[in-house]
């Protein structure tokens, strides 16, 4: 009974070593240590339990990749997407107080000339709050595509214009000629009315739909 005992006792202390892993005593290669940087980068560690991040790492995509306390060269890193807490407030009877407005010269710096963009932009750093940056980030970003599509937009507007300008002058052309009736002959011919050129109706949603 007591050989039984020893050997089983073995058996778990080896399982217990093979499952031993070996944990980063220092930052690994890229990442840095998580002061706050993403308070909100928990890892689940088991039993429903999870920890804060302890060494992360920043990504150009808008994630961010983290190692808890306990992972080492052998744990894959965790992955989340980065976004920017919401810093709630609250009036003396425990109601949220309603967001503000964006301030019109904050909005100025976060889509204005790249040296004030790079001046907002050191001042988030001195925050080290990643997911705040990150987001501002993206405002600037959007807000350059939306200009620049807004731009294409006003030139193929212009375009269109011109073009069905002329169609139309075009057609009322065709009906001054009369050229139906020139070869009115092929009148009979059977149309098939959907293998005809389709133009684009425009919607009051904003998209479209062939007609």
């Amino acid at each position: 009974m007591q050989y039984r005992w020893f050997t089983k006792q073995i058996q778990g202390l080896q399982e217990h070593i093979l499952q031993y892993k070996e944990t980063f005593k220092w930052a690994p290669e890229g990442y840095t240590i998580n002061d706050g940087r993403i308070p909100h980068f928990h890892i689940p560690c088991g039993h429903r339990l999870s920890c804060l991040a302890k060494w992360i790492k920043l990504n150009n995509d808008g994630t961010a990749l983290g190692y808890a306390d306990t992972d080492g060269p052998s744990t894959l890193p965790h992955i989340i997407d980065l976004y920017a807490e919401a810093d709630n407030q609250y009036d003396e009877e425990g109601k949220a107080k309603p967001a503000t407005p964006i301030p019109a010269w904050f909005r100025f710096l976060m889509v204005g000339p790249t040296a004030d963009f790079q001046i907002l932009h050191n001042a988030l750093l001195t925050h080290n709050n990643w997911g705040l940056t990150c987001k501002v980030h993206c405002y600037h970003d959007l807000d350059t595509e939306y200009a620049n599509l807004c731009i294409k937009l006003k030139h193929i507007q212009t375009k269109l214009n011109a073009v069905q300008q002329a169609r139309s002058s075009c057609k009322s052309r065709l009906q001054l000629t009369h050229a139906a009736e020139q070869v009115e002959v092929l009148k009979n011919i059977p149309c098939n009315p959907q293998a005809s050129r389709s133009a684009w109706k425009h919607k009051p949603s904003g998209c479209g739909r062939p007609f």
